[in-house]
């Protein structure tokens, strides 16, 4: 073997070491890059700080100052289940944050259990008297309106729930533009 080939070999070697430790290292940057941005879309996706509020008050929230209007019983069901009806009521102040989807209305008990907004058919709705010439919305097409500063918008979502949780649930309200904070109208306070 010449001294030319030595060298050769003597540089490949080195170069397959070099790249074998820096494999490590270039894995454990992706991972903590990659990590970095995972944690930073959880952080912006979750409600991690409840502002508990009094049910008969208001409280501001990304952008608008938020009001349970009420939480209603409209009907039971033969499964044990009850309609719930929410209506709220948002003044918006600063129409960036506040037109931010996606929104989340929830209904929530103390044992961290959550009841999301179901859709109820045409014909169910139509029966509640509270509803039949509303003009609420519910929260993704009421914060897709892209309101004004000063407008106050009626939104009402729909629950079902089973009948022994109703007296017992706050409202959550948890909008993408005030998040990771959130609002909880507690009813027992």
């Amino acid at each position: 073997m010449s001294k030319a080939q030595v060298q050769a070999s003597a540089r490949a070697m080195r170069l397959r070491r070099f790249s074998l430790w820096a494999l490590p290292v270039a894995l454990i940057a992706a991972l903590a890059l990659r990590g970095r941005e995972t944690a930073t879309n959880w952080w912006r996706a979750s409600d991690l700080f409840p502002q508990p509020v009094r049910f008969d008050a208001s409280a501001p929230l990304a952008g608008a100052d938020w009001r349970v209007v009420s939480l209603q019983r409209v009907a039971e069901r033969p499964d044990g289940t009850t309609v719930a009806l929410l209506e709220l009521e948002a003044t918006v102040r600063d129409p960036a944050p506040f037109a931010l989807l996606p929104c989340r209305i929830a209904l929530a008990d103390g044992t961290g259990q959550r009841w999301l907004p179901t859709f109820l058919a045409p014909t169910e709705v139509s029966r509640l008297p509270s509803r039949r010439n509303s003009q609420a919305k519910t929260c993704g097409p009421a914060l897709a309106s892209k309101p004004e500063a000063g407008a106050v918008l009626a939104i009402a979502e729909s629950f079902l729930l089973p009948r022994a949780a109703f007296a017992q649930v706050d409202v959550v309200v948890s909008l993408a533009g005030g998040r990771p904070h959130y609002l909880r109208f507690a009813r027992g306070s």
